[in-house]
């Protein structure tokens, strides 16, 4: 039986790390980045009832990335979000479990624990 296929939105200012994550992601066979943005602004066009994890960047050029995830859960109460961040201190913590956040890594993370906690927030009930 085939794994059914989780959809990601990728929310990073940073293009080059935000490009080669969604190309690793999409090498695995139960993951799909189907939308990238690097800001909230541009995250307005995507179908947000569309997403099983959010991946998202609380530090966003133009406004915070934890208002994304709850407008995330808003549209689709199913669908996870992952904080993704260079700074992850108490009080992000804090906020980013507040806003809804699932689980939370840091950038220095390895790309196999990035998957997994995606894999994970993904196969969550």
């Amino acid at each position: 039986m085939a794994k059914e296929t989780k959809r990601i939105l990728l929310v990073t200012h940073h293009n080059a790390f935000r490009e080669a994550l969604a190309i690793r992601l999409d090498q695995e066979e139960d993951l799909e980045v189907a939308w990238q943005a690097g800001s909230v602004t541009d995250t307005r066009d995507v179908h947000l009832d569309g997403i099983d994890v959010a991946v998202v960047d609380p530090l966003l050029p133009d406004g915070d990335g934890l208002v994304l995830i709850r407008e995330v859960s808003i549209a689709n109460p199913n669908a996870l979000a992952l904080v993704l961040s260079h700074k992850l201190d108490p009080a992000m913590h804090h906020q980013a479990l507040g806003a809804g956040a699932a689980d939370l890594l840091t950038t220095n993370a390895s790309m196999q624990e990035l998957i997994n906690a995606v894999r994970r927030s993904a196969s969550a009930e």
